[in-house]
């Protein structure tokens, strides 16, 4: 089996989109084969037809917001155009997403996203290596993050601070999961995501739907709409929530996306 695949770079998240068909069933085990192969971050197969929206299918049927709005650049990428407006279709998100690109004079394109609302945000007190520990769940479509407020982040045992998570969290049931440590007096963070499916736990050189969560619990805290840039260990992402009383925030993320050359890969044949 031949795999055709481009892979995208949003601001570090590395991700890998497999461009030919390959069926539900099988996209986990081919997805851990490209990424001990690739290195990347993660797999999302794309689909692109000129009478739907652009569609995304990530390798444990989680969302993400990084590989979305690399989906839209991707597609100004094919269009040949300077700037475009598009609409994306993830998996774990029932809302297609509005999304715009342009192309910049160095050759990346900026992508942004308008990401779907929460459902819910809850904080929770997690055990974090014998001490109480707050986080603030956010629950967003096709993946749930954990928001802990902290300073200092290149002191913080991060291995402490995720099996503390992975320990609350792993039998939800989440279809994928994360954890960001968020200094917010720096607006830097560390984020981590495990994806169910395929049993991958990746410490993140760049998460959007993390940093959707971060906007969204900087917006309900603060009562205030939310605009800036976070520092990731990869790079940065800018976020923006519209506050409103009494239902979720609106979030729009976006930054940076570059793309290496097209490349193929050999694969057994499907039973």
């Amino acid at each position: 089996m031949l795999i055709h695949y481009r892979i995208a770079d949003p601001s570090g998240n590395t991700t890998l989109f497999v461009l030919d068909a390959v069926s539900p069933e099988r996209r986990s085990a081919v997805a851990n084969t490209l990424l001990q192969a690739s290195g990347v971050e993660q797999v999302g197969y794309l689909t692109m037809n000129p009478e739907q929206p652009i569609r995304v299918d990530m390798m444990g049927g989680e969302f993400c917001g990084n590989a979305s709005r690399s989906a839209a650049a991707y597609a100004l990428m094919n269009d040949g155009g300077s700037e475009g407006d598009y609409t994306v279709s993830c998996s774990g998100c029932d809302t297609p997403l509005h999304a715009q690109a342009r192309k910049r004079a160095d050759g990346r394109y900026d992508a942004y996203i308008e990401m779907p609302r929460p459902i819910r945000i809850d904080a929770v007190l997690v055990d974090v290596g014998g001490q109480p520990g707050r986080f603030y769940r956010v629950v967003l479509p096709g993946i749930v993050h954990f928001v802990h407020f902290g300073t200092d982040l290149e002191r913080v045992d991060k291995d402490v601070f995720w099996q503390a998570i992975y320990e609350y969290a792993s039998d939800e049931g989440y279809a994928a999961f994360g954890m960001v440590l968020f200094d917010p007096r720096h607006l830097a963070m560390l984020p981590a995501v495990y994806v169910t499916g395929t049993g991958t736990l990746y410490w993140e050189n760049s998460c959007g739907s993390g940093s959707a969560a971060v906007a969204a619990v900087l917006a309900i805290l603060g009562k205030r709409n939310v605009s800036c840039t976070v520092a990731q260990p990869g790079g940065s992402i800018e976020i923006a929530a519209m506050y409103e009383p009494e239902q979720m925030p609106d979030i729009t993320i976006g930054g940076p996306v570059s793309f290496d050359a097209a490349g193929t890969m050999q694969l057994p044949p499907e039973d």
